[in-house]
């Protein structure tokens, strides 16, 4: 392998056909038993555009995968039983499964409907309060980093908390110019999402909010800010616009479930009802 390599790099200059043409004088590259590796597999590695060194790398690497994952076969060929190197049955039983799983996708997927009314969303919600607990807390507000450096600091810390429009249109020219990151949150956030920017553990984030509706902190050159407009404490139901999407993901599980319950049952009617199948009584 090393001598392969040390021919690699005097091949640094040329392109890689002609470099696999360096490397390889013929079809073969290596050989563990019967099997063999071929030069057209290595040049599906398509190391055009690679640095020398990262091609010699990516050689390296596929050759020895290669020649690992053959040598650990015929380990296990000269190793295991005859019984236990008999693998026909569970290759036979994951064919099967890999086509039904293909025609069940198939089928659901020809047939499934994906219209959820409102009112279908409200009722799931509505009727599985305890599925919708939340593990973080849950916040709308302001959101907003800023360097402890920039000359709009005070001017921006003065106005972040602000529920007049007039003074919440100024903080946004502020912060277009000034600051790091600038949100306005319309809809619910998860608290891990700032306290991981901040570089915070999100239960000492909400120790600070769970009492009060904005905080400052300064930490590496930035100053956080954050004003609260809505909170969810953990614990608490989530809102129902937060879960929306996971509600629809419920409901088209249990729809493609129910299509494939229906798919079976029809299918043992129908084989009954033909004489396909019968089950013999004692």
């Amino acid at each position: 392998m090393r001598r392969v390599l040390c021919i690699l790099l005097l091949c640094l200059s040329v392109s890689s056909c002609r470099l696999y043409d360096r490397l390889f004088k013929g079809d073969a590259v290596a050989r563990v038993g019967k099997d063999v590796l071929y030069r057209s597999d290595i040049e599906k590695l398509n190391i055009d555009g690679f640095s020398p060194e990262d091609s010699i790398r990516m050689v390296e690497r596929y050759i020895q995968s290669w020649a690992k994952d053959r040598l650990l076969v015929d380990m296990a060929e000269s190793h295991l039983s005859k019984a236990d190197r008999d693998v026909a049955a569970q290759l036979e039983e994951y064919r099967q499964q890999l086509l039904v799983f293909r025609y069940e996708q198939q089928y659901v997927e020809q047939r499934l409907d994906t219209v959820i009314s409102e009112s279908e969303y409200r009722e799931f919600y509505e009727a599985n309060p305890n599925s919708f607990v939340t593990h973080v807390p849950l916040m709308r507000g302001t959101y907003i980093k800023i360097s402890d450096n920039s000359p709009n600091l005070n001017p921006v810390k003065s106005l972040y908390r602000a529920r007049v429009q007039e003074d919440r249109d100024r903080l946004g020219q502020l912060c277009y110019s000034s600051a790091e990151k600038y949100y306005i949150l319309d809809e619910w956030v998860s608290l891990a999402v700032m306290a991981e920017d901040m570089g915070m553990d999100v239960s000492e984030l909400s120790r600070v909010l769970d009492d009060r509706s904005w905080m400052e902190r300064s930490s590496m050159g930035y100053t956080y800010l954050i004003s609260v407009s809505a909170y969810v404490p953990t614990g608490a139901v989530a809102p129902y616009e937060y879960c929306r999407e996971r509600i629809r993901d419920v409901i088209l599980s249990r729809r493609k479930q129910e299509l494939i319950t229906s798919l079976e049952r029809n299918l043992l009617n129908d084989a009954i009802g033909s004489d396909k199948l019968i089950i013999y009584s004692k």
